[in-house]
């Protein structure tokens, strides 16, 4: 893991990939961590989100700068980075809990319900970050049970060797069956919306407009499409 300090904000690296973007306020980061904002921001239904993979809590600056300001629990395996995130954010990140432990584990023995799931687990394999074996075989059903029964689930979807991205998105889809699939012009990664989910207009004007509320550059780059597995 790089850690690499700019003007105003921290990025950390995984080789070539961009792990988290922590800024010292609220607003945006012009990367894909406003499009996992957004659809936090445009989607939940209630009050209630947790994050799987908090990393440096690089959607934070974001969700805040739109406007939501509900607590958020996160779960990371490793807390190293959330050192770096209380350094810049801590004057106004609100309330974010974060529990150094494994996901699956997290969500095994919560016995709560969230009105979001936001799940971005990611691995290294080399170079690149990867999604994840247990994303696409364990978490898939245990994020719908804690899930409320109107509730979304929105998972960072990176690349997995050998696997095609219909195959991919298939596995991760399985328990909900149909959803939507968010697209980035600048990113390779897909962003799969499942569970109580709108229609894929409705979903896109939600979507951009919670970017471009914060004057984000990725307001007019993402599309939004129907999956089906």
């Amino acid at each position: 893991m790089k850690i690499v300090r700019l003007r105003r904000r921290v990025r950390i690296l995984d080789g070539d990939d961009v792990l988290s973007e922590i800024l010292d306020h609220p607003g945006p980061t012009d990367t894909l961590f406003d499009v996992l904002a957004a659809c936090v921001q445009a989607l939940a239904p209630g009050p209630r989100v947790a994050i799987l993979g908090f990393a440096g809590g690089g959607v934070v600056a974001p969700l805040r700068a739109m406007g939501f300001a509900h607590p958020i629990e996160a779960v990371d395996r490793s807390v190293a980075a959330e050192t770096l995130f209380r350094e810049l954010s801590s004057a106004w990140e609100e309330q974010v809990e974060v529990t150094q432990a494994d996901a699956v584990d997290w969500l095994r023995a919560t016995r709560r319900r969230y009105h979001l799931i936001l799940e971005d687990l990611s691995t290294s394999s080399g170079r690149d970050a990867v999604k994840p074996a247990i994303s696409l075989n364990t978490l898939p059903a245990l994020v719908k049970r804690r899930l409320t029964p109107d509730g979304i689930a929105v998972t960072n979807v990176l690349p997995r060797p050998r696997y095609s991205w219909q195959r991919l998105l298939s596995r991760i889809a399985r328990p909900f069956g149909a959803g939507l699939v968010v697209h980035l012009d600048e990113y390779v990664n897909r962003i799969l919306l499942t569970g109580n989910v709108p229609t894929p207009q409705l979903a896109s004007r939600r979507i951009r407009a919670a970017l471009a509320s914060i004057g984000s550059m990725q307001s007019d780059r993402v599309r939004v499409r129907r999956f089906t597995p």
